[in-house]
């Protein structure tokens, strides 16, 4: 599935992303499963508690880290295309 810029990303209905002491890491809770996001990961996906575009997302993460947005814009696509794929995170598609 393709994500474009302006399509509205939010986390799926029945997920979480929680910070585990036990394991002292975040987790993302899905319906019967667990996953264990990287720390770039959890950047992204704390901004998905509520929807935002991929071109907002993209520029704020590349202002915070002071990084180019296309390539930011570029990574973040490609993770939540997986996340998509593995219904943790749905796509609100702009009305035409």
């Amino acid at each position: 599935m393709s994500v474009a810029a302006e399509d509205r990303l939010v986390l799926a209905r029945g997920v979480r992303l929680r910070f585990d002491p036990v394991r002292n890491c975040h987790v993302l809770l899905a319906p019967e499963r667990v996953l264990f996001p990287c720390p770039t990961s959890v950047a992204i996906l704390e901004r998905l508690r509520e929807p935002r575009t991929l071109s907002d997302l993209a520029r704020e993460l590349a202002s915070e880290f002071d990084a180019p947005e296309e390539e930011i814009a570029q990574d973040v696509a490609a993770l939540m295309r997986d996340l998509i794929a593995q219904h943790v995170v749905r796509v609100e598609r702009r009305a035409q």
